[in-house]
């Protein structure tokens, strides 16, 4: 290895991880505070600060997750990732990542509908890396809607279950990963999405993108994925 091609996977690798790290330590700092500062104003009677705090807290949550998007970036660099699949209900990994999705990209314009089967939807995944996939394709859908986004899981008829992603926006940017190279939008760092499909693409799911404002269809983009029963 050259000392160019060293230090670039250095960069793409230790120094991420490095960069998480310093972000994580002032975080929790910031984290301490605010909850002492809520402690405080909880004796006083309710006003604005309950707005700054929530926005306070929303910020934090931001920071955070930039954090976690470098070291899983980090970690994704260093080679194949070593998974631990285990039997989860997806439609519970589902909820939950678009819950955390809301926490972080949810505006009150913007409202958010699942459509999923009554009963579990058992699949063998790593629930960690498919909950941090599941993750990113929320909060891209949340993040391009105008009002509504949609999601929905629907048993495959070859086994598995399709879960898409649909949002709402009037002009759609085509999606796609771009870690390490300027984002098509030039919005983000294009972390999130290549993250997504590094670890779909280590389950074996199929990913599949439809744009319906060019073809009349009354919806922006909407992502696919296709998760394998086993």
């Amino acid at each position: 290895m050259t000392e160019v091609n060293h230090d670039d996977a250095y960069l793409r690798t230790a120094f991420l991880e490095r960069v998480a790290h310093e972000l994580r330590g002032p975080a929790g700092v910031i984290h301490g505070a605010l909850q002492e500062l809520e402690a405080a104003l909880d004796q006083q009677p309710a006003g604005d600060h309950e707005v700054f705090l929530a926005m306070a807290k929303r910020g934090l949550r931001r920071i955070l997750r930039t954090a976690d998007r470098l070291q899983n970036t980090g970690q994704l660099e260093r080679g194949p990732l070593a998974l631990s699949p285990t039997s989860c209900d997806l439609i519970a990994l589902v909820k939950q990542a678009v819950q955390e999705a809301q926490a972080i990209e949810g505006r009150k314009k913007v409202s958010v509908d699942i459509d999923a089967p009554g009963e579990a939807a058992v699949c063998v995944v790593d629930s960690h890396w498919m909950g941090l996939a599941l993750f990113e394709l929320a909060s891209n859908a949340i993040r391009h809607s105008i009002e509504r986004m949609c999601v929905a899981i629907k048993p495959e008829p070859a086994g598995g279950y399709r879960i898409t992603f649909t949002d709402d926006a009037r002009a759609s940017v085509e999606f796609g990963p771009a870690r390490f190279r300027p984002t098509r939008d030039n919005r983000g760092l294009g972390l999130g999405l290549s993250l997504a499909s590094d670890v779909l693409a280590a389950h074996r799911c199929a990913l599949h993108t439809d744009y319906g404002r060019t073809t009349g269809q009354g919806f922006g983009a909407r992502v696919s994925v296709i998760v394998p029963a086993d």
